[in-house]
């Protein structure tokens, strides 16, 4: 039904872009979902693993994939060699950023890129405001529109450095795009309800949420970044 994160395709097609100047060939993709992004960086001969904990999401991508595709979780992965880029996209917010920073560099071969795109806080949000949303968003759509924790690019940007990432590209995505994941393709929608005449159901309920999740203008925007390991690795 789309590419449902922050910025949709053009964000991802930027991201692949930048990796593709680097000249990137093993690459892991976090919280694959049922595979678009993976499925694009495979044509372009890239040697890719994608995980995905979540077992219905996965059992698309792994039809996709094939052997390619691991259901399981980030912290856990644990490859026979390190990559050349890991890529992830309104995956890491849910996590803890600490945690996921380290391990990402742990991954990486020396000079490696992580790449991410993500809907952060601003500073007109408040500690309450972001749990209040943060909870209700995950009872009503079964995923959180952003951190429980206020925390902002400026706390991101800070916590990559200290985990040895340099930040080569941290771009503003235009007003609007955090948490709307427009898709242009409606014929691709169109025929994926006449398959399945639930999503149609789903949409609507979906539509009908939304109503009772009024996010507050200004609280929120969407990151696009690109990384590289710097320093030594222990």
């Amino acid at each position: 039904m789309g590419d449902l994160h922050p910025g949709g395709a053009p964000a991802t097609l930027r991201i692949l872009r930048w990796l593709a100047e680097q000249n990137v060939r093993r690459v892991l993709e976090v919280g694959a979902g049922i595979g678009n992004t993976a499925a694009r960086m495979a044509s372009l001969g890239w040697d890719v693993t994608a995980i995905e904990p979540d077992p219905v999401l996965f059992a698309r991508l792994r039809k996709r994939l094939g052997g390619s595709a691991r259901c399981e979780q980030f912290l856990g992965h644990r490859p026979a060699a390190r990559y050349d880029a890991i890529v992830a996209e309104s995956v890491f917010f849910q996590m803890n950023l600490t945690q996921v920073f380290a391990h990402a560099r742990d991954l990486l071969k020396a000079g490696g890129y992580l790449a991410f795109v993500e809907a952060v806080w601003t500073e007109k949000v408040t500690a309450a405001i972001s749990s209040e949303l943060h909870d209700s968003t995950q009872r009503l759509f079964g995923i959180p529109v952003g951190s429980r924790e206020p925390l902002t690019w400026r706390d991101w940007s800070e916590l990559l450095s200290e985990s040895g990432f340099e930040t080569l590209r941290a771009e503003l995505l235009p007003r609007g795009s955090a948490g709307h994941p427009p898709t242009a393709n409606w014929p691709a929608s169109i025929a994926a309800i006449v398959r399945d005449p639930r999503l149609a159901l789903w949409m609507a309920r979906y539509r009908q949420r939304k109503r009772f999740a009024r996010m507050p203008a200004g609280v929120q925007e969407s990151r696009i970044f690109l990384g590289r390991t710097c320093g030594d690795l222990s």
